[in-house]
């Protein structure tokens, strides 16, 4: 392709974005529609830089039309946003896009600005905390960021139980948004007065809860200890760098206040007689989560050679796959972390009273029943009368990994992430150091060690992520049964923490 002709193009995608942000000015919902079309004739032929600009400005149509829509019938709580997902869906594969480090660094923090809200506004608040933090490493005052991270961790203390630790996010949202007014900011798409004033008002709204309260803003929240000997301190200061601690204090500190995994379940309630039967499935959930951690650490840290690897008798296949003890943890780190979300269908099944059948509850099918005729998912009704945020979140965390097709998932590695661990689990999957000039077969799929480190360490990261939202989940339903009790006979449930070695 010519230079002259790669002009013409980029000068028609660029147009195209006007055109797209005129339609949504004029509320043209024809237009849009007609729009999206035009993005995806320019798809085939294009750069994978124009490429990742059409899926931003793909979603940007979606984004139009949901707020369209949404004037006519308010969907805030809907468990379809069919729009959202699509929008949210081609944000990421802008970002999965080679030509997206191609973008400048504003378009880069716009697209990712807008993932993170995106999630947020699904459920999916600790995922949206992270795309925020991807922004701010490359922009350290993106205004819209700044302000909309700051939000985030404020509703996400609202739904804490553990009032300590709420005052910890509402702290760190207020001094995020403290920097309006006291330091320069940069709007991406000019300075936005309505917004400001939004920012402004959670600023004054955190300030209130703070003094309330009486939050020490001057805590040392690096003197806890991180264990009695080294070993112990460098796992604990890799699972905090990583952010996989069970405990909503490690999505915004990494400081050692933060080293532990100190998140339970909230107090809940049992009928006289009932067993507490809850408390007994989450440890189970957590000290799985535990041991699949640390594999991924050990795999990380440990040495190539391990004392069970020697004289053992394997032929070379002569496809440069690499065994071991160590290449072992690595594998069952991805296994254990992604039969987790399994076990929380489970504990669902039992918490919302849904009646499946223990053998076949999985965390595809916990949320409804799919309708072929209709291609859509019919979400059960305890499911969708319950306006719960982070109940909501798990289930768009599940579309992520679970979708009976993958054309409406909003993670575009959702496929492969679902095929390796097939492979892993139930055939052969076989580790390379390096790509290698061997063809995967039904039987048997290569992988290289960095992929799967990488999958292993995202697979942590959304159980990790799931097991707070199951948590959460129940604090608010708690909540909301506490408030539809009659005076039947009942009893209350806490915590209570096992000494060590128990």
């Amino acid at each position: 392709m010519t230079d002259g002709v790669q002009t013409m193009l980029d000068e028609k995608i660029e147009k195209l974005g006007l055109e797209i942000d005129l339609a949504a000015d004029n509320n043209d919902h024809e237009r849009l529609e007609q729009l999206l079309l035009d993005c995806d004739s320019f798809m085939d032929n294009e750069t994978s830089e124009n490429r990742s600009l059409l899926y931003f400005y793909k979603a940007n149509c979606y984004a139009a039309l949901r707020v369209l829509e949404r004037k006519v019938k308010d969907d805030t709580w809907s468990w379809q946003q069919d729009r959202q997902i699509s929008e949210v869906l081609n944000l990421r594969s802008a970002v999965a896009e080679i030509g997206f480090e191609q973008l400048d660094k504003g378009m880069q923090c716009k697209i990712l600005t807008n993932i993170a809200n995106g999630l947020s506004s699904l459920g999916r608040v600790v995922e949206s905390i992270a795309y925020y933090d991807k922004v701010l490493s490359l922009i350290d005052n993106f205004a819209m960021a700044v302000g909309n991270k700051a939000i985030g961790l404020f509703h996400y203390g609202q739904h804490l139980y553990d009032y300590g630790h709420s005052g910890v996010l509402f702290f760190h949202a207020n001094k995020e948004l403290s920097r309006f007014g006291s330091e320069p900011l940069l709007w991406d798409s000019g300075f936005q007065q309505d917004t400001l004033k939004a920012f402004i008002g959670y600023r004054d709204f955190t300030d209130g809860i703070l003094k309330k309260i009486e939050f020490d803003s001057s805590f040392d929240f690096n003197n806890f200890s991180l264990g009695e000997n080294k070993i112990e301190q460098d796992y604990r200061k890799w699972c905090l760098q990583h952010k996989l601690f069970i405990n909503p204090l490690n999505d915004v500190l990494t400081a050692t206040i933060a080293a532990n995994d100190v998140l339970h379940l909230p107090s809940h309630v049992y009928a006289v007689g009932e067993e507490p039967r809850f408390p007994k499935y989450f440890n189970l959930l957590k000290q799985e989560f535990i041991v699949a951690r640390h594999m991924l650490y050990e795999f990380t840290t440990g040495d190539f050679d391990h004392y069970s690897d020697n004289d053992v008798l394997l032929e070379n296949g002569l496809d440069c796959v690499h065994f071991g003890y160590r290449s072992e943890l690595l594998k069952n780190s991805l296994r254990v972390s992604y039969s987790i979300f399994d076990k929380i269908a489970l504990f669902l099944n039992d918490y919302m009273s849904i009646g499946l059948k223990v053998d076949g509850v999985n965390f595809r099918n916990i949320w409804g029943t799919y309708n072929n005729k209709k291609q859509k998912l019919e979400i059960r009704s305890c499911f969708l009368d319950s306006e719960n945020w982070l109940l909501r979140g798990l289930y768009f965390l599940s579309k992520d990994l679970y979708a009976p097709n993958f054309n409406d998932v909003a993670e575009p590695e959702a496929r492969e992430l679902h095929y390796i661990r097939k492979m892993a689990e139930h055939r052969y999957l076989g580790i390379q150091e390096y790509p290698a000039q061997v063809d995967d077969t039904e039987y048997l799929k290569y992988i290289t060690v960095d992929d799967l480190a990488d999958k292993a360490l995202k697979m942590l990261h959304l159980s990790r992520e799931a097991l707070i939202y199951l948590s959460l989940a129940m604090h608010e339903e708690e909540r909301k049964r506490e408030e539809a009790r009659d005076d039947c006979l009942v009893m209350s449930m806490q915590s209570t923490p096992l000494k060590k070695g128990q």
